[in-house]
């Protein structure tokens, strides 16, 4: 049987392949990527007299949401030092052109390493960040809870933790957990499966105050339900974060049913929801809510 949810740690290839697909049939979003994520960044961010503001990404892949957070923090600073968590060398790459094509962002000092979170907070210094943010790559770290721990250590007082993850409320956080429910295998939290309920609970047993809010998506899940189509095959892999479904009938047939039962139809387009929660959580507010 298939390691459901387990994409990225069967194959990256596929999985980058079924991201890009993933991208592709949402048609980009670039414009309200920005939007969404330059209204998140905390207007009240602020760093020791005479510092520089610090920001800490981890998993920032080819750095369009990092462009973005920083541009609107150079809107009322002069300048920012930024360090770059991201184990692809593609992505850094993508990065760096996206750093030289935009001249607003050379008052950013680029601190870039090529490394997991995993092995970033291994050999981690003392430095204290204003500004930490992880945007939809807690999926794919190796121990969540461990990740949000070493994120939370390395802020600075007074600063925010931002944290963007499927939406345990949304239809297809509910698909994950009746794939988890009825196929899974060991810890959900030891796969891809894990949601913003996961990141709430975290924060809520520590007494962490927070906020969030919900970016409503559809994505075009036509092709899914094209038989013999491979980009549908990818796409329901990403969909539901498990390798090659299209061996495995069963598992296929429940996600395929679940997914055409909770969608819409528009102009001949099945349309099937995928909503992201943003989760602002900041430090030295530990009161209960």
């Amino acid at each position: 049987m298939a390691k459901v949810g387990r994409l990225i740690n069967h194959s990256v290839e596929r999985y980058l392949a079924g991201f890009r697909l993933f991208a592709a049939v949402n048609g980009g979003r670039k414009d309200i990527y920005e939007g969404l994520y330059e209204s998140k960044v905390p207007d009240s961010l602020l760093c020791e007299p005479g510092s520089v503001l610090r920001v800490l990404g981890i998993g920032s892949g080819s750095g369009v949401i990092d462009c973005v957070i920083l541009k609107k923090l150079l809107q009322r600073l002069t300048s920012v030092y930024n360090r770059v968590i991201e184990p692809s060398v593609d992505m850094i790459e993508r990065y760096k052109a996206l750093v030289r094509e935009d001249t607003s962002l050379a008052a950013v000092k680029f601190d870039w390493r090529q490394q997991t979170a995993e092995e970033y907070f291994q050999t981690k210094d003392d430095t204290k960040f204003n500004l930490i943010h992880a945007i939809r790559v807690l999926y794919n770290v190796e121990d969540h809870d461990a990740t949000l721990r070493n994120m939370w250590e390395q802020l600075a007082d007074g600063g925010y933790m931002i944290v963007a993850m499927q939406s345990d409320r949304s239809v297809k956080g509910k698909l994950w957990y009746k794939l988890w429910e009825e196929f899974g295998q060991g810890d959900r939290l030891k796969t891809e499966l894990r949601t913003s309920g996961d990141v709430r609970q975290w924060l809520d047993t520590r007494n962490i105050s927070y906020v969030t809010s919900v970016n409503e998506m559809d994505t075009n899940v036509t092709e899914c339900f094209k038989e013999h189509s491979e980009e549908g095959n990818l796409l329901l892999d990403f969909l539901t974060k498990t390798a090659y479904l299209a061996e495995e009938p069963e598992i296929k047939s429940m996600a395929l049913e679940y997914i055409r039962r909770n969608s819409s139809v528009v102009d001949d387009k099945i349309l099937f929801q995928s909503n992201i929660e943003i989760i602002i959580a900041s430090k030295n507010c530990t009161s209960e809510k």
